[in-house]
């Protein structure tokens, strides 16, 4: 009789990026992946979530991955579909890999599972690089994914979500915080973590590729989301300084500047960086943060339409004035 193994982790990508012009040849590598790793074990169930109301994936999976399950959660923000997930299967651990990402070894989720052997930890972040071995990919990556450029095993004030293991339970005590504000809130759900005793730990070993996105639009959400940060979290330092003005502009592109410059000496082996080409990609780094201007100043107009900026500075002064109150720097948590 052949005994049927109960699968003790959940696999999983999704469809979000897909809906936001993601290539399908992208989204397809990212479920081949999980296809194959939960055809090579047995405790993996491989899943493909999608949030659009059109179900967009269905027809897709249908011709190429019939047998892949898919869960439609019509309508899901972002983060609101990961924590679906969460409560619509159970195994013991929840792992997310983006459908823009893809494992650039065969032992990826061995790795990304492995520090949780330890029960005291939550969750677990690999490290995500852009797919794209030219000056300018190289310099995305440090802009976007430079906050990982850690030892191994550190805690995490942010994580990856595109490439992030969970405890599940873990992610039904604290879930991620879905305010409407931010696409995405894996720095506050790091903080959650962080505060509660047990932070986010990282193994750089589960290490994910990432499709180059849009360089325009993707400079644009993070100018954008710095700021939008700020309205959702006022605790951070920053909020004090939130003004439509020039020198809050250029107070932020200064302090990004100086995190991408450090963060380029600590750059991993994987990306590629050294003495020949350091130089170049500091140059395009330079290029790349200026078209955060666009995203950062339609914030903070949007701020002072609908009163944000005023909401979040009220709220700081508030929090500032407690007993209790610690000072932190959003550029700690990137």
């Amino acid at each position: 009789m052949q005994t049927t193994v109960r699968p003790s982790i959940t696999l999983v990508t999704e469809a979000y990026n897909l809906a936001e012009g993601q290539s399908e040849d992208s989204f397809l590598g990212a479920v081949a992946a999980i296809d194959q790793i939960a055809q090579d074990n047995p405790d993996v169930r491989a899943v493909v979530m999608d949030p659009s109301k059109e179900n967009i994936c269905a027809p897709i999976l249908s011709r190429h991955y019939p047998h892949i399950h898919s869960i439609h959660v019509p309508g899901q923000s972002y983060d609101g579909q990961k924590n679906a997930i969460c409560r619509a299967v159970d195994t013991e651990f929840v792992v997310f890999l983006d459908g823009d990402c893809s494992p650039s070894r065969k032992d990826w989720l061995s790795q990304i599972l492995s520090p949780l052997a330890d029960p005291r930890i939550p969750a677990v972040s690999g490290l995500t690089l852009y797919d794209d071995d030219s000056t300018t990919g190289k310099a995305m990556s440090v802009l976007d994914f430079g906050f990982l450029f850690i030892a191994p095993g550190m805690p995490l004030g942010c994580y990856v979500s595109n490439n992030i293991a969970f405890r599940r339970q873990s992610m039904l005590d604290i879930p991620i915080p879905d305010e409407g504000i931010l696409r995405s809130y894996c720095y506050k759900h790091a903080q959650l973590y962080e505060r509660a005793g047990t932070p986010i730990r990282f193994n750089p070993e589960a290490l994910v590729l990432h499709e180059l996105p849009d360089i325009e639009k993707e400079r644009f959400r993070r100018g954008y989301d710095y700021v939008a940060a700020l309205w959702a979290d006022p605790t951070l330092e920053e909020t004090s300084l939130l003004e439509p003005t020039d020198n809050f502009v250029k107070y932020i592109l200064n302090q990004n500047l100086g995190l991408a410059f450090m963060r380029l000496q600590n750059a991993p082996p994987q990306l590629g960086i050294n003495s020949r080409n350091i130089n170049e990609i500091a140059q395009e780094i330079q290029r790349l943060i200026v078209k955060d201007i666009n995203g950062i100043t339609t914030a903070i107009r949007q701020g002072e339409s609908d009163g944000s900026n005023k909401v979040a500075k009220t709220a700081h002064l508030a929090l500032k004035s407690a007993p209790t109150f610690q000072s932190r720097s959003a550029y700690s948590l990137q």
